[in-house]
């Protein structure tokens, strides 16, 4: 069996392209909610992990003194590189590393942020020690990602059909749980926010040219099977052109501080 590194660097290495071009990823409310937690002075040397193709350290970049931007995957980062040297961001440079083992000194920097991304972590709570371990004392941790809603049984639902898509997909954590992880790693949480990701096609989510025609067909077949109800308040999926339909993800973000 494939470990879950190694699962994360053959799906992203593959679709360095694709996420370059997602607009899930280049903006919108999550991008919004990271800038607005992480309340910028410009001198911040400023840590962004997972950063995929770099659209958070982009946005970063001209608000801080410098950004570090790690990925799991050395496809992702040359990528990231690429389209930095394209927008002449000359504070930001790349590392490839893992979440869970940051090649950084204890206490490197005043600001981490990582978006989108922790539900293909190996190990949230080591990842969440490291964060923890290369910020400064007082320095300010500032995280969004996809989450399941407060209920067993939309936390089976949702997770099922991520790992149907993607098998990079771990887990998708509830806030609550978030919660209680982020503080036991040492942070005091400061503020959170519930926001969405952008409403995406199915088709386009799904990605057919990949999965095959039934695991697409297993997929909308578990759409089909939430109530009116849940679809509309969780996912606010919404009818689309024929064979298609539009939804989003539920995201949870938080701010916290390191106070020890």
């Amino acid at each position: 069996m494939k470990s879950i590194h190694t699962a994360v660097r053959d799906q992203f290495s593959q679709h360095a392209d694709y996420y370059a071009q997602s607009t899930v990823h280049a903006k919108g409310d999550t991008l919004d909610v990271i800038l607005d937690f992480a309340d910028t002075k410009g001198t911040e040397k400023t840590l962004d992990i997972a950063t995929g193709t770099g659209f958070t350290a982009f946005a970063l970049a001209p608000k801080v003194d410098s950004v570090v931007a790690t990925d799991l995957t050395p496809e992702m980062v040359l990528k990231a590189s690429e389209l930095a040297q394209q927008q002449s961001l000359e504070n930001v440079t790349f590392s490839v590393a893992a979440a869970e083992s940051l090649p950084f000194c204890t206490g490197s920097f005043d600001l981490v942020t990582c978006r989108l991304a922790p539900h293909h972590f190996q190990n949230v709570p080591q990842f969440l020690c490291e964060v923890h371990r290369v910020l400064r004392k007082d320095g300010l941790f500032c995280i969004v990602d996809s989450v399941s809603p407060e209920s067993d049984a939309l936390i089976t639902w949702q997770n099922r059909v991520e790992k149907l898509r993607d098998d990079s997909h771990v887990f998708g954590y509830p806030p609550s749980q978030w919660n209680t992880m982020i503080t036991e790693a040492g942070f005091e949480i400061e503020k959170t926010a519930h926001t969405r990701n952008a409403l995406m096609s199915f088709l386009w989510w799904v990605r057919p040219q990949k999965n095959s025609a039934e695991i697409v067909e297993e997929i909308r077949e578990a759409f089909l099977e939430l109530s009116p109800d849940d679809a509309k308040t969780y996912y606010t999926v919404e009818p689309g052109d024929e064979g298609d339909f539009f939804f989003s993800w539920p995201m949870y973000g938080v701010k916290a501080r390191k106070t020890g």
